[in-house]
């Protein structure tokens, strides 16, 4: 259900810099750069699981709930109390219709803290977003 809920809402809003509205779903992790810009990360796979590889659709949106384009975007993550990065290195392959991102070829494979960082250009200016979550 959710992966449908997912499919309409990305169909819903095909306009880039339209008004991405509220949601029928929640991104899995969600964040804000150090200049305000917001960050939302719906995955394929839902609830995030161990040991399987998955894709992402990342929305990035200004204060005013627009969708954001960049110049670059990469995202970096590991397990900071474990000392290591992700077993796989997910890699941005396209920007979609609507705006958002695909980053393709993720994988958890313990449980435990991760963090991701986000890194973006915007407009020639580097933004950054750090995004802790529990798995």
């Amino acid at each position: 259900m959710r992966a449908f809920l997912f499919a309409l809402l990305l169909g819903a809003s095909t306009i880039i810099n339209t008004p991405v509205s509220a949601a029928a779903i929640s991104p899995e992790l969600s964040g804000r750069t150090e200049q305000g810009l917001k960050i939302e990360i719906y995955s394929s796979l839902s609830p995030l699981l161990i040991n399987r590889i998955h894709s992402w659709h990342i929305r990035i949106l200004d204060l005013n709930n627009l969708a954001v384009s960049v110049e670059q975007l990469t995202i970096i993550g590991g397990m900071p109390e474990h000392d290591h990065g992700l077993p796989t290195q997910p890699q941005i392959t396209a920007r979609l219709e609507n705006g958002d991102y695909l980053l393709e070829g993720v994988r958890f494979h313990m449980p435990g803290k991760w963090r991701l960082v986000v890194t973006m250009n915007r407009e020639g200016e580097d933004d950054q977003a750090v995004i802790e979550f529990q798995l």
